[in-house]
């Protein structure tokens, strides 16, 4: 299967794991000073750069220190292991979608309906396909490191996001659609849509944007 068959959605995910042996999963310590803090950003960075580029086939953490520009022992002060260095690039990358999706909703305020599930189709749309092999590489560690916890916290996010969205538009939508449940069925129906066709294409059909909007925006004034 290739790296664009295993590209994912960041609108949503789906998780299944197998049982793996414990492994530890977080950082042997927590930068405090500025300087540590750059040396983990910079070997953040460079794990980001080793996946988007040569996927899980060439990351390991010498590979990850090269880039960086540090040795393998800095590196092992801050990840005891491959798996963990993996993890906090999830932590990041979770971090910065988050950010954008609650940002993209600060934008919609005041915006009508159609014209906010237009801003959120196109960030749904550039995520997916900004880094396909990164995408990849990240859905294939989810599925297999025992990080469900930090999937749903990433989930739940989300979620909220979608839900103050709909808030702003409460007295144009149906009262039902303006529910937990319902920002929820937002994030499926923009993974099923952008991923399917990411299986298919390395970049996204001229008209998935407007098919993305249709399916949305119908879910949300169907009567």
């Amino acid at each position: 299967m290739s790296d664009m068959m295993r590209a994912k959605a960041h609108f949503g995910y789906s998780h299944f794991q197998q049982p793996m042996p414990r492994l530890q999963l977080r950082t042997r310590k927590e930068p405090s000073q500025a300087r540590s803090q750059a040396t983990v950003e910079s070997i953040l960075d460079a794990a980001t750069r080793v996946l988007a580029k040569q996927s899980l086939a060439g990351f390991n953490t010498n590979r990850v220190a090269e880039v960086a520009g540090v040795s393998i022992g800095s590196l092992y002060q801050y990840f005891p292991n491959k798996a963990a260095l993996i993890v906090a690039v999830l932590d990041r990358e979770h971090e910065r979608l988050a950010t954008a999706l609650e940002s993209a909703v600060d934008r919609c305020a005041g915006k009508k309906l159609g014209d906010g599930i237009r801003v959120l189709a196109r960030l749904a749309i550039e995520q997916q396909y900004s880094d396909p092999v990164l995408a990849a590489a990240l859905d294939h560690e989810e599925q297999r490191l025992p990080v469900e916890a930090q999937l749903r916290q990433y989930d739940h996010r989300l979620s909220a996001a979608l839900m103050r969205f709909l808030a702003l538009h409460r007295a144009t939508l149906p009262p039902d659609r303006v529910a937990p449940v319902v920002a929820r069925d937002l994030l499926l129906i923009a993974r099923a849509l952008v991923e399917a066709e990411a299986q298919q294409t390395r970049e996204p059909p001229s008209d998935l944007e407007e098919r993305l909007i249709r399916a949305m925006l119908g879910y949300l004034t169907a009567t």
